[in-house]
């Protein structure tokens, strides 16, 4: 798909005006975006910029940060089970769970926090007597960074809720971000705009549920990470 043909029907879909969501949940604006525009996946090939582009969409008045990447191999210096068997809190669903975002300098009600290693360019996570728990490599994050979002389609969607309460999307403003800056990745993590957020807890069995560390931005600060941005002025 070229990019013309993208502006093509990202026109077409702001015509169709307010779209009844495909998924309650959060994931259903870009459930939603994905089957009205014909993409059967996160990332699209668009031979005129040069490769594979990555799919964003958010909510105009989201709370959530928007996600960049997942990754938490090899980073566990303790059993995830363990994690959350010691920091967790007991959710919503009665499971013992560990789910909240932790950023540098703000110790979480869990007393866990992120500390910056500049001279081992070393991202950790540790509790408030120091424990070490796990550890990201900052060249492994800005290589994530790069290879999976070197091109990004950023779509923003307004809403509302039907006579029923179902949500509706309009969706009005999209853009192309291109050629990230791993610098401006590294002081935003350091600004505390990047954090790191654990989507975890344990099963019936006792066995853990990972939904993968994810590496979270708000949607204001996302522009930052890039040198270039294009408005598609759908």
């Amino acid at each position: 798909m070229t990019l013309k043909e993208i502006e093509r029907k990202l026109r077409t879909l702001k015509t169709m005006g307010y779209i009844p969501t495909v998924r309650k949940g959060s994931t259903g604006v870009g459930h939603t975006f994905e089957q009205k525009m014909g993409l059967p996946e996160t990332n699209i090939p668009v031979p005129d910029l040069g490769g594979r582009v990555e799919i964003k969409t958010t909510r105009r008045d989201a709370s959530s940060p928007v996600t960049l990447f997942c990754f938490n191999r090899g980073v566990w210096h303790i059993s995830q089970k363990e994690l959350i068997e010691k920091y967790g809190y007991i959710d919503d669903s009665g499971r013992k769970a560990l789910k909240n975002i932790v950023y540098t300098g703000r110790q979480i009600s869990q007393g866990l926090s992120l500390i910056i290693d500049d001279a081992n360019n070393k991202v950790s996570l540790k509790d408030e007597n120091g424990k070490l728990l796990a550890t990201w490599d900052v060249f492994v994050m800005v290589g994530k960074l790069v290879s999976k979002l070197s091109k990004v389609l950023f779509v923003i969607a307004d809403r509302r809720f039907d006579a029923n309460g179902e949500e509706e999307f309009l969706y009005k403003e999209a853009y192309i971000l291109t050629d990230p800056i791993p610098r401006n990745f590294i002081n935003a993590f350091k600004s505390g705009k990047v954090g790191i957020d654990l989507r975890m807890h344990l099963k019936e069995n006792g066995t853990v549920r990972n939904r993968g560390t994810a590496f979270r931005i708000k949607e204001a600060d996302l522009w930052d990470l890039y040198s270039n941005s294009r408005n598609l002025g759908i």
